[in-house]
């Protein structure tokens, strides 16, 4: 019992530090709102069970010691990041009759959308392949069966992502009326954006482009 509530303050620790996940999360709660922002939690959430999956197979152990895979996922991880930071550099908020009500000159993402970015983040961020493959095997006891304790490490690693995003989520969401003039939103989108692209900046700098040509 100690172990696991080791593990459950090692993964909050982790969920809450700031990433682009929680970025996300926090964008889409100032942008769209509480409700509109659950998607993409729910996308973030799933995401970190399929790398929890990958990371406990074969496939995480031969991404992990590839220098080139590992490289092409952190490749696609800054490119899908670039992609949501020019794309809330480039959204501009306008006003309606009531100017607490503000929407965004581009329509609000579907549902799917949201869920997608949100899958897309966590699947395309190579760090928690890294982080489950080291956490795991600390908590996984070799004389008992693998499957019921990988399942009960993985599902609660997801719900602490959803309650902990979710938190994020409502207290983005009550700071919202601070920042309901169009200005406001601009800022936050600017910020957001800029954050983004820092982010994928990080994954690129930290890819060793002369280890990944030589393992091809």
């Amino acid at each position: 019992m100690e172990e696991y509530i080791f593990y459950v303050t090692i993964s909050c620790l982790t969920i809450a530090s700031p990433g682009p996940g929680v970025l996300l999360t926090l964008t889409n709660s100032l942008t769209y709102g509480l409700k509109n922002a659950l998607p993409g939690i729910l996308g973030v959430a799933l995401g970190m069970g399929g790398i929890s999956i990958i990371a406990a197979s074969s496939v995480g152990a031969i991404i992990s010691s590839s220098a080139w895979m590992m490289s092409a996922v952190k490749l696609m991880g800054a490119a899908y990041l670039i992609y949501l930071g020019l794309k809330l550099l480039r959204s501009k908020p306008k006003f309606q009759s009531n100017l607490n009500e503000i929407t965004h000159s581009e329509y609000t993402p579907s549902v799917t959308a949201r869920f997608r970015q949100g899958f897309l983040i966590s699947m395309l961020n190579p760090k928690p392949i890294v982080f489950f493959m080291a956490l795991f095997p600390q908590f996984i006891k070799a004389d008992q069966p693998f499957a019921p304790q990988f399942t009960l490490l993985a599902s609660t690693f997801c719900i602490l992502v959803l309650l902990i995003h979710f938190t994020y989520a409502y207290i983005a969401t009550s700071a919202r009326q601070k920042v309901s003039l169009g200005r406001g939103f601009l800022i936050v989108n600017r910020i957001g954006g800029v954050v983004f692209i820092c982010f994928s900046a990080a994954l690129i700098f930290s890819i060793n482009f002369s280890l990944m040509l030589k393992s091809v």
